[in-house]
């Protein structure tokens, strides 16, 4: 197929395109149809090098696209749903739930999970299952003597597939370090690699139903499925009673927005998560935080609230006798005497 007949091609399929149910695409999804078919274009065996997005080429396609997402714009039918990173209350509200808390199979499971999660800025569920007793070691920061934990081994992944021209990644290379917390992730994945099943190579393993605390296994010599580990954001949620059910790709987004808020550069950010280009963290850290939209609405309603600063006054009824007068400017006098009085007004009433 030549360029011109794609270009044909994608042009009707993005204005027929309907989903099981005959609804419209929402403006990621029909985003996410052009960039998958590029990719699989240009990827091998096929290797034909196409560039959809910026190609004169594909001027008509991308025309049709671009008007079938303002066309979902005007008539509110653009469903995009972005995955929301985790409140601040939320994630306080999380360290010290019984959730995430290292003391059974299920909190150690889960602590170290959110955790590697969390510092290594993962994938909904990208090589989660991939993952093994081997895949981290402890390290001391010879600058400071804390101890912390990294990766061992580079992985496949969206952004970075490997192959001749991928660009190098440094994934890998993010720290958990160890803090003082009794939730704290370096110590409770310590914790979790002595409480596996010595028979199962997998770093996530099913918790023992029955166990002791002071059992040297804790897990059962099974993996947890991709399933399992794809919801463990939303069992986490409902379990530690947050305010929304959070899924997994919200921990990556949270690591990402929190970044961003401290003030790391996106080059910083995207050395740990992966990204090849800055626009693609916007996504991530543009969408204002629940907090900052109550403040944004609490300096309109206040400047429509306020109260305006009052003019000091003082009647007097034309009885009033001087020795009076005299012995109210005494009293004004003693009350404003540290302060700068630019203008008082005193009316009479006559």
């Amino acid at each position: 197929m030549e360029e011109s007949d794609l270009d044909a091609a994608l042009r009707k399929f993005y204005a027929e395109a309907r989903s099981k149910d005959g609804e419209n695409y929402s403006r990621s999804a029909l985003l996410g149809f052009r960039y998958a078919i590029e990719r699989f274009l240009n990827g091998p065996p096929l290797n034909r090098g196409f560039k959809i997005c910026k190609n004169p080429v594909f001027f008509l396609s991308n025309q049709m696209l671009d008007a079938k997402i303002k066309q979902l714009k005007r008539e509110g039918n653009d469903t995009t749903t972005h995955k929301p990173a985790l409140e601040k209350q939320d994630l306080l509200k999380l360290k010290s739930s019984q959730a995430i808390f290292p003391s059974s199979p299920h909190g150690l499971l889960r602590n170290v999970w959110f955790h590697t999660t969390l510092y290594w800025c993962r994938r909904g569920r990208e090589g989660q299952r991939s993952l093994t007793k081997s895949s981290f070691t402890f390290e001391t920061d010879p600058n400071n003597s804390r101890r912390f934990v990294t990766m061992t081994h580079d992985e496949a992944s969206k952004n970075h597939p490997g192959g001749v021209v991928d660009i190098r990644s440094y994934e890998k290379l993010a720290r958990m370090y160890e803090t003082p917390s009794i939730t704290d992730g370096y110590t409770a994945l310590k914790t979790y690699l002595s409480k596996l099943n010595p028979s199962c190579d997998a770093l996530y393993q099913y918790p023992k139903r029955n166990w002791q605390p002071n059992d040297h296994v804790w897990f059962e010599n099974r993996p947890l499925g991709v399933n399992k580990l794809a919801n463990m954001m939303k069992d986490i949620s409902r379990e530690a009673n947050l305010s929304r059910t959070y899924t997994n790709h919200s921990v990556r987004s949270t690591a990402i927005t929190l970044w961003a808020e401290a003030g790391l550069t996106d080059r910083q950010i995207m050395a740990i998560s992966g990204h090849r280009n800055e626009s693609s963290l916007r996504s991530y850290h543009s969408r204002p935080s629940s907090n900052s939209l109550q403040q944004c609405s609490d300096v309109l309603s206040s400047a429509l609230t306020e109260k305006q600063p009052q003019t000091v006054t003082q009647s007097f009824n034309s009885s009033t006798n001087s020795s009076q007068s005299s012995h109210f400017r005494s009293e004004i006098g003693s009350i404003f005497s540290t302060c700068k009085i630019d203008k008082v007004e005193i009316h009479y009433n006559r």
